[in-house]
């Protein structure tokens, strides 16, 4: 596998570009529009690779034979598949950076568990980057809940709910009248680009929502919780619990509309505690970072019931 270290725009992280075949990474400078960034690298076995540009899939030429596919698995995992067969098993891997790889392939399953992985056929890595701020309207809309409702902001995948979310956690710890923000992040990439010395901000990374959520009410004593795709009921039942601790939630959420986010048994259990002041439906502008908002308070959703 012909391997550079970093492709001249920095498209991707260098740790990652160190890994991938060169001819991927050419195709990808030729392809990957001047002035924008690659927000999800789509790898297949046998088929063509892919980039997502602004919210637009892009095709790629590069097509990854099985061997390139398991070796890059396992430099991934830096030559132990076993350190990381726990979030395997949950399909995906956490690198630095943020950066998030979801990983497809054969799984062995022993006890309903699955316990292994092999031939991989697709890797689908999700490369945050830095952005202009965002999150200003959320925060904003915090303020006129006076701080002890939460927000729960939904949209369908892609449309930049975690880039929202952290411009919204950046901006509630910073600023002229910070708060204590604990971000509870699951999967390592919401704490990604908040590295601000000035940032009164918790991460709490690689614990389970709901565990999380009751750590930074009972011991951090944070004044708002930041946490990313919220969902089923179990979730949702140790959010409650934390939730009596009266520290307001801003979290997200995969729905495409009110209706289809509020028919879930969790969001119900949610919605029925009053966890949420405010429903915030979410989309952006093919290529920008221009939010569209669609806010829903909680008495206007209660008549979806």
């Amino acid at each position: 596998m012909q391997c550079i270290v970093v492709d001249r725009r920095e498209l991707l992280p260098r740790f990652l570009a160190a890994l991938l075949p060169l001819r991927l990474l050419e195709e990808l400078e030729r392809t990957v529009p001047g002035g924008m960034f690659p927000e999800e690298l789509r790898l297949r076995r046998g088929r063509c690779a892919s980039v997502t540009v602004g919210g637009e899939n892009l095709r790629l030429a590069t097509v990854l034979g099985g061997e390139e596919m398991e070796t890059l698995l396992l430099q991934l995992c830096t030559g132990s598949l076993y350190a990381h067969s726990e979030t395997l098993g949950e399909g995906y891997l956490v690198l630095s950076n943020g950066v998030r790889v979801g990983v497809c392939g054969h799984a062995a399953v022993v006890g309903g568990k699955i316990t292994g992985i092999s031939h991989i056929s697709s890797f689908s890595i999700r490369l945050p980057h830095k952005t202009p701020p965002v999150g200003g309207e959320i925060c904003a809309l915090f303020e006129e809940l006076s701080h002890t409702r939460g927000i729960l902001i939904y949209a369908p995948p892609g449309v930049g709910k975690t880039t929202l979310l952290r411009g919204v956690a950046v901006g509630l710890a910073g600023g002229a009248h910070p708060r204590r923000v604990a971000v509870v992040d699951t999967r390592g990439e919401l704490g990604a680009f908040t590295e601000g010395a000035e940032l009164l901000l918790d991460v709490l990374m690689g614990y389970p929502r709901g565990r999380g959520i009751g750590i930074a009410t009972r011991t951090l004593s944070a004044e708002v919780i930041v946490c990313d795709e919220i969902g089923d009921l179990s979730e949702a039942q140790e959010i409650v619990a934390a939730h009596t601790g009266g520290v307001p939630l801003i979290a997200t959420a995969h729905a495409a509309g009110i209706r289809e986010l509020l028919a879930r048994p969790g969001m119900r259990l949610l919605h029925e505690a009053r966890v949420f002041g405010a429903y915030v439906g979410l989309s952006r502008a093919s290529g920008q970072f221009l939010y569209t908002y669609d806010v829903t308070d909680w008495e206007a959703a209660d008549a979806f019931f």
